[in-house]
């Protein structure tokens, strides 16, 4: 499968909260609590606030596009932390979080940055520790939301 890494644009933004809400739903949420669910909707998905993040420069959200189709995202808050990883269904195990991740990695080297962070959900730990992700610390949680803090040494 041939596909592209780049940038989101402003005006594809609603096509990767979409990715996101459709793709955490069926992955994620089985995992989670009412409180948990209603909780990211509201503060991710929802939030009109966090989507100007990302229009602002504050936060980056990185896709993978197989011609006009957006297949995967990966969102950067400041320069070490990972926000958000999605990827469409149709397309899991198909190296495309591990592309995503590689060019957010360089990227980010070439800023010098040092480490990333992320909070990892429990569905995703066994991919990240396959990429490299050390946990910092047990699984927690956080207003119904249960995630494993993790580091990647760059």
């Amino acid at each position: 499968m041939e596909y592209l890494i780049r940038k989101v644009k402003d005006t594809e933004l609603d096509r990767g909260f979409s990715l996101i809400w459709r793709t955490f739903s069926e992955f994620v949420s089985p995992d989670y609590t009412d409180e948990a669910v209603d909780n990211f909707k509201r503060n991710i998905i929802d939030n009109m606030d966090y989507r100007n993040f990302f229009i602002s420069g504050k936060e980056v959200m990185y896709g993978a596009y197989s011609k006009d189709e957006l297949l995967g995202v990966v969102s950067v808050r400041g320069s070490d932390f990972i926000s958000c990883v999605f990827v469409n269904k149709e397309y899991h195990r198909n190296g495309i979080a591990k592309a995503l991740f590689s060019q957010v990695i360089s990227d980010l080297k070439k800023q010098e940055v040092k480490s990333i962070k992320l909070n990892s959900t429990p569905y995703a730990v066994p991919f990240y520790h396959s990429i490299g992700f050390k946990d910092l610390g047990k699984q927690q949680t956080y207003q119904g939301i249960l995630f494993t803090p993790m580091e990647l040494r760059l």
